[in-house]
C-alpha cells in the first residue's frame, strides 16, 4: 500500500510538472541540449558521492574503520535502492548491506545514516542562508506558498524546524546517553515483557550510533565534510545548465553558480520527504519553478523543465547502473537484500566479499 501510494504520490506531481508547462517546448529544450556536458557532470556525481563515503567513515569509525572505497560500494547500492524504492527504504538496504558486510550492527548503522540526513539538510539550509541576502528567497517562498496554499512562513518553517529539532534531539541524546535510556524504559514501561526488552535493546544500539555526535571535533569534521558534497552536487546542476546555454541568463559565471547553489539547495531540500522513489516529482517541479524565480524568468519554464528532467537523470541513471554493477558483481540482488533488510536479520551467514 504504501509502495502504490508513493507511487500515484510522484504520478500526481508528475502531472502537475507536465500540464503546468509547455511539454512540446520543453521536449524541444531536451532534444537541443548538448550532451558534451553529461560525461563531466556524472562524474562531478560521483565525486560526491566520494565524499558523502569519506563522511559515512568518519561516522562509524567508533564502530569499526572501513576504508572509503571498501564502503563506496555500500552508499552506492543504498542510493540505488533510494532511487527505485518508495519512503527511502534505501536507506534500509544499505544498513542491512553494511551489516552483513562488514559484521557490525545494522541498528547502529542505520542510526549513523539518519544522521547524515540532520547533517544534508542543515548545510543546505545553510546554503540558502548564506545566498538569501543576494537573491530573493522570501518571495520564492511566497511563490510556493501561493501555489500550495500554505503561508510562507510556514512552509519555510515546516521544511527547516524539523531537522533542526531531531538534529539537537540525537546530540542530545549521544551527549546524554543514560538520560536517553531512561527516558526509553519510562516510554516502554506500560509495554509487556518481550517488546519492551526489544525496544530497549534497539535504542541502545541507536544510541552506539549517534555516539560520534558527542565530540565537537567530529562534529566539526562532519559538517565541514558535508560542504563538498553539496557543492559538488550543485556542480552537476551548473553544468547541466551549461548544456541548455542557461550562463547566458547569468550576468557571470560566478552569479550562475549562486543561483545553481541555491536552486541545488531548495531542491534537495524539499526533495527530502521520504515519498516517491528518488524523489521523482516533486524534485523536477521545485528545481523548475526556483530556476524560473530566481533568474527572474530569464530561463522559460520549459528549458527549466528540461534542466530538472536531464540533471535528475544525471544523479539517479548512474547510481541505478553502477550500483547494478556492483549487486552482480557480488552475486546479489536488491530484491533480495530488500526482503532480508525488511525482514530485519540479524542472523545468517552474512554477505562475504573478497578484499581487494
Amino acid at each position: 500500500m504504501k509502495y502504490w501510494l508513493s507511487i500515484g504520490f510522484s504520478a500526481i506531481l508528475l502531472a502537475l510538472f507536465v500540464f503546468t508547462a509547455d511539454p512540446r517546448r520543453m521536449l524541444d529544450a531536451i532534444l537541443d541540449a548538448n550532451y558534451w556536458y553529461m560525461p563531466p557532470a556524472v562524474g562531478i556525481y560521483l565525486m560526491s558521492v566520494y565524499f558523502r563515503t569519506w563522511r559515512w567513515t568518519v561516522m562509524l569509525r567508533h564502530i569499526k574503520r572501513i576504508g572509503i572505497f571498501r564502503l563506496y560500494p555500500v552508499v552506492v547500492i543504498g542510493y540505488m535502492a533510494n532511487n527505485l524504492l518508495p519512503m527511502r527504504l534505501g536507506e534500509l538496504v544499505r544498513s542491512y548491506y553494511a551489516g552483513e558486510r562488514e559484521g557490525i550492527n545494522k541498528t547502529s548503522a542505520l542510526a549513523t545514516i539518519v544522521s547524515e540526513r540532520m547533517f544534508d539538510a542543515l548545510t543546505l539550509l545553510a546554503f540558502i542562508a548564506a545566498l538569501a541576502p543576494f537573491m530573493p528567497v522570501d518571495e520564492l517562498a511566497e511563490s510556493f506558498g501561493a501555489r500550495f496554499g500554505v503561508p510562507w512562513w510556514a512552509l519555510i518553517a515546516g521544511f527547516s524546524l524539523p531537522f533542526v529539532g531531531v538534529f539537537a534531539a540525537f546530540v542530545l541524546s549521544a551527549v546524554y546517553p543514560e538520560k536517553s535510556r531512561a527516558a526509553v524504559s519510562l516510554l516502554t514501561r506500560p509495554l509487556p515483557e518481550r517488546p519492551r526488552a526489544v525496544v530497549n535493546s534497539t535504542a541502545d544500539k541507536a544510541l552506539q550510533g549517534l555516539s560520534p555526535l558527542r565530540e565537537p571535533k567530529t562534529l566539526a569534521t562532519l559538517f565541514i565534510l558535508s560542504v563538498p558534497i553539496w557543492l559538488t552536487e550543485a556542480g552537476v546542476f551548473y553544468i547541466i545548465g551549461l548544456s541548455f546555454d542557461i550562463d547566458e541568463a547569468s550576468a557571470n559565471p560566478w552569479m550562475m553558480m549562486a543561483t545553481m547553489t541555491m536552486v541545488a539547495s531548495v531542491t534537495n531540500v524539499g526533495a527530502s520527504l521520504p515519498l516517491a522513489p528518488g524523489g521523482i516529482g516533486l524534485f523536477e517541479f521545485i528545481s523548475r519553478e526556483t530556476l524560473v524565480f530566481m533568474t527572474f524568468a530569464a530561463v522559460t519554464r520549459s528549458t527549466a523543465a528540461a534542466h530538472a528532467v536531464v540533471t535528475h537523470a544525471a544523479t539517479n541513471l548512474p547510481m541505478i547502473a553502477l550500483g547494478q554493477v556492483f549487486l552482480w558483481l557480488n552475486h546479489m540482488s536488491l530484491g533480495r537484500l530488500r526482503r532480508r533488510a525488511g525482514a530485519g536479520d540479524e542472523g545468517g551467514r552474512g554477505i562475504r566479499e573478497k578484499r581487494e
